[in-house]
């Protein structure tokens, strides 16, 4: 079964309201419209499962785009891969009948049998409008017609009824629609050209829409000789009605307004509608952007801070469970692939999903309530200049919290090639994963000086890095338009404004699920695929000398440790007995609880000071534990610096070292180098990249000051510089630049292949991006590098 109507209309309603959470998403062969298939069963039938695919809305079957084409193709059964629908659900709404008639007449020469969901009747209702449901079901020639309201369940069981009739006793629709001269056309081109399953509906595409997708099709398949016979046929007709567009809409118009007519009784009111009264304030020229702003603050700011306690509980959790793993194994190739790259691999792209929940949380509200059409119209002049629709708005500020759902917010943009654009310049915007880059960089080299005694260097920096990302989409965005797509302005902006309704627990519920599930699905086992070939490249080969030279170095340390813990428990052991009993197991419980020396000296002056005649036996126990914490912190910075040798000598650090010399005129070493490699999967991984590097372990976040201040102790190791600080405030202003513009981000470029369907354009995001972040990089740090900084 297949379920078409208008937009707005309720259709996708309906469809969550038939098939629950039993649906799956994709896209239909070859385009980036989604393909939504859900299956449901029938209590009268319970042996029997039904499939149902959601077709993109539409107002007409008249299409000259390939993705637009879908809707004529899906239901006529004609794609690969893909059966003719049983039965087609066709929703109308019934505050707009004529429109919803139209659009069901051209359904209806597809020839498969139909059932119309009326839907909306409350609304109807409302407004003083009474449809005869029977009435209209008998001037349709026998279609049944279910008077539903979707977003409260109500006739679903009754269409469901209908649709297992329709399918054991099938009744195709018979209504005379178009005029004779047009039927004999569509008689002749079906004798003259029977072309496998082609419906009536496909060959009137073909005859209406000249150099329409159906065309091209037809030419395709029937041969050049057959377009004489077709411009013949559209000569008549315009001679006839002076337009192929009038020759096919008028006489549908005609029968949607004559039915309307015999079924239709309403009664005039002068009392605004709830939708008019609230259109009044939210599409005000002054309230209305205001209450735009107010709102993206909310949906801006919820996203940072609603989903920063559930990103960090993630984190913590896949910490953890990395933890035990690390705990429970001997170390060696398999636990580090196990905790570094499975483990982290899923925790990069788990913690992405409390940010895409809360997202399309409110951009399902937003579309089910009927408000994101008004916030379009009302931003639509901010980006027409540039060649963007008023639809880029909210996957653009989307992006500022993550790309990731911000491209698939794109979706609601019919427009290919503007929605192509809007997927291009979105990772442009500074999104939460750069921040640790910025945080860290500016608080390690940006001077703190404040202006006008409101304003600092450091966060207008900040604002700065976040500004340059819309600059450059608008940009971007104004080029791509005029030079590559040659446009040298937009049509006008048309969109519906749909009555407001209140969104169902369910249907917000649905959306969520059935995109939280494919965003899994496309972009969760990729990424982590990469997140593991780059653990591979950054593990091995791993080189044993490396391994026993700092082994020696360890047991060095123990042996020491020994040696001097020994002598400690000697001089302990020669103090009198009445002193050793004097000091109580507690006291040792906490000397042993503290974990730096300061802790540990603080203690035994506070114990010293209660007790002052066993000062001697405090003042060694406080020494034994000195000890312990110095042998801890001597094997930690073992540990790292073996880990920041063979991770020099890995593949990714020969990798880093040969690409040093593209990426010096940045002011860059190879350690800066490698660390940005590293961090494609996931932009803040340059954190623990670095923590590595600078032998400080991974566990390193933009507030870590060891690494703040190894970083600005750095220096080059050799070439002409070497000995010279490595990080200056050119540096980082060009490493933050760099990270501002640049594709750094695996499951991003996943993502945009997913909405795209195609590759090229993930390739050509990392490309033009990369260039894009080189330059600017290139250029600033030349700039300020000459200026002394």
């Amino acid at each position: 079964m297949a379920i078409c109507g208008n937009p707005n209309c309720g259709k996708t309603t309906i469809f969550n309201a038939i098939t629950g959470l039993r649906q799956k998403v994709g896209n239909y062969p070859g385009v980036t419209v989604d393909k939504t298939i859900g299956t449901f069963r029938i209590e009268t039938h319970p042996d029997a499962k039904y499939k149902l695919v959601d077709i993109p809305g539409s107002y007409s079957l008249a299409a000259f785009s390939p993705d637009e084409y879908i809707a004529t193709q899906a239901l006529s059964g004609c794609l690969k891969n893909e059966s003719r629908p049983d039965v087609i659900i066709s929703v109308i709404d019934a505050t707009n009948l004529e429109r919803g008639l139209y659009l069901l007449f051209q359904v209806m020469q597809v020839g498969v049998p139909i059932v119309v969901a009326l839907n909306m009747v409350d609304l109807a209702e409302k407004r003083g409008i009474a449809i005869d449901h029977v009435k209209l079901s008998d001037l349709l020639g026998g279609v049944p017609v279910v008077p539903v309201v979707g977003s409260k369940g109500i006739g679903i069981n009754g269409l469901k009824v209908e649709l297992t009739g329709m399918i054991e006793k099938p009744v195709k629709p018979n209504v005379e629609t178009y005029d004779k001269i047009t039927e004999q056309m569509i008689s002749d081109l079906l004798k003259t050209c029977p072309c496998g399953r082609r419906s009536r509906a496909e060959y009137l595409r073909v005859l209406f829409d000249k150099s329409g997708p159906a065309e091209k099709d037809f030419i395709k398949r029937e041969g050049e000789d057959k377009r004489p016979y077709l411009e013949e046929c559209r000569g008549r007709l315009i001679e006839e009605f002076g337009a192929l567009s009038v020759a096919e809409t008028s006489p549908l118009t005609n029968k949607a307004a004559e039915l309307c007519r015999q079924v239709v009784t309403s009664r005039k009111t002068t009392e605004l509608t709830t939708t008019e009264k609230i259109d009044k304030v939210v599409l005000h020229p002054v309230m209305g952007p205001i209450i735009l702003v107010g709102l993206m603050i909310v949906v801006f700011q919820s996203i940072f801070s609603w989903a920063e306690p559930v990103m960090n509980f993630v984190d913590s959790a896949f910490g953890a469970l990395g933890g035990l793993v690390a705990s429970s194994m001997v170390e060696g190739p398999l636990r580090s692939l196990l905790v570094d790259g499975i483990i982290g691999g899923v925790g990069s792209v788990i913690i992405f999903l409390p940010q895409i929940v809360i997202l399309f949380i409110f951009i399902a509200f937003l579309e089910d309530s009927g408000y994101m059409p008004r916030a379009a119209f009302i931003v639509d002049r901010l980006f027409g200049w540039c060649g963007l629709s008023g639809k880029s708005f909210i996957p653009m500020l989307s992006s500022f919290a993550c790309a990731i759902p911000g491209i698939m917010a794109t979706r609601t943009i019919e427009d290919r090639k503007l929605r192509i654009v809007t997927i291009m310049v979105a990772p442009l915007m500074s999104c939460s994963a750069r921040l640790p880059v910025y945080t860290i960089m500016i608080a390690a080299f940006i001077p703190h000086k404040t202006y006008f005694g409101l304003f600092n260097s450091q966060g207008l920096l900040l604002t700065a890095l976040y500004a340059m990302g819309i600059v450059m989409a608008v940009v971007l965005s104004f080029i791509v338009n005029r030079v590559i797509y040659k446009r040298s302005g937009r049509g006008s902006f048309v969109m519906e404004m749909p009555t407001y309704n209140l969104p169902t627990p369910r249907s917000v519920f649905i959306r969520i699920f059935s995109r939280v599930q494919s965003f899994l699905a496309r972009a969760g086992t990729v990424i982590m695929a990469i997140t593991i070939i780059i653990w591979a490249v950054s593990y091995f080969p791993r080189a044993p000398e490396i391994s026993g030279e700092y082994t020696s170095r360890a047991e060095t340390a123990e042996a020491a440790f020994v040696a001097e813990t020994t002598a400690l428990d000697e001089q302990i052991g020669s103090l009198s007995i009445e002193m050793q009993r004097a000091m109580p197991a507690q006291w040792t419980d906490e000397l042993s609880a503290c974990q730096s020396e300061a802790d540990v000296q603080e203690k035994k002056d506070v114990l010293t000071g209660a007790n002052p005649e066993i000062a001697d036996l405090l003042d060694l126990a406080a020494n034994r534990r000195i000890l312990e914490i110095r042998l801890s912190k001597e094997l930690n910075r073992l540990g790292n610096a073996e880990a920041g040798a063979q991770l020099s000598n890995s593949y990714f650090g020969r990798a880093g070292r040969a690409v040093a010399p593209v990426f010096a005129p940045l002011g860059w070493d190879w350690k800066i180098t490698m660390a940005t490699l590293a961090s494609f999967p996931a932009r803040e991984v340059i954190i623990a990249t670095l923590g590595t590097i600078y032998n400080l372990g991974t566990e390193q976040d933009e507030e870590s000051l060891s690494l703040i201040e190894k970083m600005r102790l750095a220096t080059w190791e050799d070439g002409p510089k070497m000995g010279q600080r490595v990080f200056t405030p050119a540096v980082a202003l060009s490493v933050m630049i760099f990270f501002a513009l640049c594709a750094q981000c695996g499951a991003t470029l996943v993502t945009i292949k997913g909405e795209t369907t195609q590759w090229k354009y993930s390739l050509i995001a990392f490309s033009y991006l990369t260039i894009l972040a080189y330059v600017s990089a290139l250029i600033v740090y030349q700039v300020f590098s000459r200026m002394g900084y």
